[in-house]
């Protein structure tokens, strides 16, 4: 794989939490649009520069931070601006946000290769088919209350087993 493929990868996983960082620092969405752009195309430039050992989010977001800046520096006019000190603690909460939420993707999908049969079937008519439960209890030939209580069951043992791995990941 070239680097361009590399890159494209990289910044596909992480352009939703650097755009969700920069829309909370800049308030007005078409300036935060125009830093996200020019933190791709720094992104793509310095892209030499980033170390595949460290998570390319944490890069992405301290390459968000300088283009921010940047753009408050061109917007000092503005006198409803954020610090720099709190531009910087608004990041490193979506680096941790970011990797909480990498680890509960993971330990939902370990979670949800435990679950089978009707429980399994129904989660994912709810799901991916965006089915009511009146909708699932035609495809399962169930009646609709007793799909509503499965659900709610599947998705109470999704959370115990969630909150297990989790919890025991952070006694680790």
């Amino acid at each position: 794989m070239d680097r361009n493929e590399q890159l494209a990868i990289l910044w596909t996983g992480a352009q939703p939490v650097v755009a969700g960082y920069i829309r909370s620092v800049v308030r007005d969405f078409h300036q935060s649009q125009d830093v996200l752009q020019q933190t791709a195309v720094a992104l793509v430039r310095k892209f030499d520069d980033y170390d595949p050992d460290r998570p390319f989010v944490t890069w992405a977001i301290g390459i968000a931070k300088l283009e921010i800046l940047r753009h408050r520096r061109s917007c000092a006019s503005d006198r409803l601006q954020f610090s720099e000190t709190l531009i910087g603690q608004i990041g490193e909460e979506y680096e941790r946000l970011s990797a909480q939420a990498d680890r509960s993707s993971e330990a939902l999908l370990t979670c949800l290769d435990q679950v089978v049969g009707r429980s399994r079937r129904a989660l994912e008519l709810r799901y991916r088919e965006n089915l009511k439960p009146a909708q699932i209890a035609v495809h399962l030939r169930m009646d609709a209350g007793a799909v509503r209580v499965m659900l709610h069951r599947a998705r109470a043992a999704l959370r115990q087993c969630i909150e297990r791995r989790l919890g025991g990941e952070a006694q680790k």
